[in-house]
C-alpha cells in the first residue's frame, strides 16, 4: 500500500525542479527518483520542467510544464514558477542543477516550501549560492571537492537490468569485446581512446563504440588513419546498451569531464568491469588500479594493456564493486537516502510505505 502513516492528515507535496535543454544524467536522475517516490510513498510528487520532458514521466507523477528555457533574468520565468508554487502549495521543493538552485533561492522568499538542492556535476555555482540551502545533496564527493560546505553524498542509482540477455548480433563471437558507451563529442575523449587502442594494438579484440554524435565522421577518419579501422566498430545509437555491457569483457571511459556517469553505474549493475579516466565519481567506485592518473592516450593505453593482459585479475578486483553496486547503486537506495534528507528539511517524520 503506497501511503504514509495515518498520523499524517494530508500527503506531503514534493516538487522537483530542473531547467535542462538535453536529456542526460541529471534528467534521468529526476525521472527515476520522482517515479520511485510516487510509487513507494504517500507523497504527491510533482515535477516542474520544460514541456519537452513530459513524455519521460510516469502517470503517477504530476507534471507541470513551464518554459524553463527563459533566461533566469526574465521575470516571466519567476512569475510562472511562483504561480505554480502558490497554486499547488508544495511542502518541499527539490532543485536540480545550478539554474534551478538560483531560481529556487529567489522563490524561497515568497513561498513556504522547504528547499533542497542536488549538485550533479563540478561545473556548478560557487558556495555563495549553495550556502543559502540548509539541505544540500551531491551525487559524488568530487562534485563538492572544493566546497567548504557540508553536503550529503548520495550516489546515482538506477534500475538493475534484466539478467541473461542475449549477446548483440553485431558482436563477433570469436573476438574479445571491449566496449565504450558515449556520445561522440569532444568531452568524451574518444579520440584519446582510439590513440590508446592503436598503441596497444590487441590481437583478437574488437573495440565497440556504442553511441552517436557530431564527431562520428572525424573519429571514423581517425580510426582509419591510425590503422585500427579493422578492430574498431562504430555501432551508433542503441536502445540495448545493457546487452552490450553484459557481453563485453570490460568497458572504457575516456572522458575529460563527467558528473556521476550513469553508464558506469549501469555497467557495474550488468557485471561489466570499467576502466576509466579520473572523472566524476569513478575514482570513488572503481579499483584504483583501473583508474588513470591523467587524461591522456598513454594513461588509457596503460589501463587497456593491464585489463587485457589479465582478465582474471580484472574480474577478481571488481567482484566487491559489483556487490556494492547491487546493494547501493539502485533507485531504492538513492531514493531512501534522499527521503532522509527530506525528513531533515521538513523537521518531521515521513514514513515510507513498504515495498
Amino acid at each position: 500500500m503506497n501511503s504514509l502513516s495515518a498520523e499524517t492528515t494530508s500527503p506531503v507535496k514534493i516538487c522537483h525542479l530542473f531547467m535542462s535543454r538535453e536529456f542526460g544524467g541529471l534528467e534521468k536522475h529526476v525521472v527515476e527518483l520522482s517515479g520511485w517516490q510516487a510509487a513507494h510513498t504517500g507523497a504527491q510528487v510533482f515535477v516542474i520542467a520544460h514541456p519537452r520532458y513530459r513524455k519521460h514521466f510516469t502517470d503517477n507523477v504530476s507534471f507541470i510544464p513551464v518554459n524553463t528555457d527563459l533566461s533566469r533574468r526574465n521575470p516571466l520565468l519567476y512569475l510562472s514558477l511562483l504561480r505554480a508554487c502558490r497554486q499547488y502549495d508544495f511542502d518541499l521543493m527539490h532543485g536540480h542543477g545550478g539554474k534551478a538552485a538560483a531560481v529556487q533561492k529567489w522563490l524561497h522568499r515568497f513561498t513556504r516550501c522547504a528547499p533542497v538542492i542536488t549538485r550533479h556535476n563540478i561545473v556548478h555555482p560557487k558556495d555563495s549560492l549553495a550556502a543559502g540551502f540548509p539541505q544540500r545533496i551531491a551525487v559524488s564527493r568530487k562534485a563538492v571537492a572544493v566546497s567548504a560546505l557540508d553536503w550529503t553524498i548520495i550516489p546515482n542509482g538506477t534500475h538493475p537490468p534484466q539478467s541473461g540477455q542475449p549477446r548483440p548480433q553485431a558482436m563477433e563471437a570469436d573476438k574479445r569485446a571491449v566496449l565504450a558507451v558515449a556520445r561522440l563529442v569532444p568531452a568524451k575523449g574518444i579520440d584519446l581512446l582510439l590513440q590508446a587502442w592503436a598503441s596497444v594494438a590487441p590481437a583478437g579484440a574488437i573495440l565497440y563504440l556504442v553511441g552517436d554524435g557530431p564527431d562520428r565522421g572525424a573519429l571514423e577518419a581517425q580510426a582509419t588513419a591510425l590503422g585500427v579501422d579493422d578492430s574498431v566498430r562504430f555501432i551508433g545509437f542503441s536502445t540495448e546498451v545493457s546487452r552490450w555491457m553484459q557481453a563485453a569483457e570490460f568497458m572504457v571511459v575516456s572522458s575529460h569531464k563527467e558528473g556521476a556517469p550513469y553508464t558506469v553505474v549501469e555497467a557495474l549493475l550488468c557485471g561489466c568491469p570499467v576502466i576509466s579516466t579520473d572523472v566524476g565519481s569513478n575514482a570513488e567506485l572503481l579499483p584504483s588500479a583501473y583508474v588513470a592518473g591523467e587524461t591522456s592516450a598513454e594513461a588509457i593505453a596503460t589501463l587497456l594493456d593491464r585489463a587485457l593482459a589479465d582478465p582474471v585479475a580484472l574480474r577478481d578486483a571488481f567482484e566487491p564493486v559489483f556487490q556494492y553496486a547491487t546493494e547501493h547503486l539502485n533507485v531504492a537506495a538513492m531514493a531512501r537516502a534522499t527521503w532522509a534528507v527530506y525528513r531533515q528539511a521538513l523537521g518531521r517524520e515521513l514514513p515510507l510505505a513498504r515495498g
